[in-house]
């Protein structure tokens, strides 16, 4: 059950791996300008174009996030607990995923329903991990052999951690849609407005998508408990 539990999550985050640097390829090609998800936003990947322009991209994309949802589904039926927490977690991998095809094709324009999306991706992506804390706590409860302990501390620390960073970032006051241009000064001495080289907010947003892509790990981990 190890095994098939790290196969389908190294699965979903190479696929997401792929298809975050197709996608910047992609944008690179399009606006002759390096993607950086420091100071863009998922959505720039295909504003203002339509999905099929960059679909080898948003294919990979988007079977990560469904390799995610493969993933709980998948320990629903095999984890050793009692627990309707891993119930929960299918149904928030679930929603989590749509909040993030949202981001990755919502452009700014819809600015109050892509701030709403947001903090529900941004919350969600912190419960998921917490919750698999939650799993790796009452694994080390229930198993009384010293490797499983341990592994079941590692799960634990390592949910804990992801949902820590996680609502660090979320609570940070510079994440806001305020976005304040750079001054600049071309080679022709000219004053010039730039985007600025860190938007926090933008940050937020993939690191939302990315602790969502690391959200089983804590389960991987726990799947190797006897």
């Amino acid at each position: 059950m190890g095994f098939i539990s790290l196969a389908i999550f190294l699965a979903s985050l190479s696929l997401f791996v792929g298809g975050y640097f197709l996608s910047s390829a992609f944008y690179y090609k399009k606006h002759d300008v390096k993607y950086s998800f420091k100071r863009m936003f998922p959505y720039e990947f295909n504003y203002p174009n339509s999905f099929k322009r960059n679909i080898y991209g948003n294919i990979a994309l988007v079977l990560s996030m469904l390799g995610v949802i493969v993933f709980y589904i998948y320990k629903m039926s095999n984890i050793n607990s009692n627990s309707i927490t891993i119930y929960v977690l299918v149904a928030l991998s679930i929603i989590t995923a749509a909040l993030i095809g949202c981001l990755l094709f919502m452009p700014l324009q819809f600015l109050r329903t892509h701030i709403i999306v947001s903090t529900l991706a941004m919350t969600l992506s912190f419960a998921m991990p917490a919750l698999n804390a939650l799993l790796g706590y009452e694994a080390f409860r229930i198993h009384e052999v010293d490797t499983a302990k341990v592994l079941s501390v590692i799960s634990m620390v390592v949910g804990a951690i992801l949902a820590v960073v996680m609502i660090i970032f979320l609570f940070n006051p510079k994440a806001t849609y305020k976005i304040y241009l750079d001054k600049s000064v071309d080679k022709d001495g000219n004053e010039v407005m730039a985007r600025p080289k860190f938007i926090p907010i933008a940050f937020n947003e993939w690191w939302a998508i990315i602790t969502y892509m690391l959200s089983p790990l804590p389960l991987v981990i726990l799947s190797f408990v006897s």
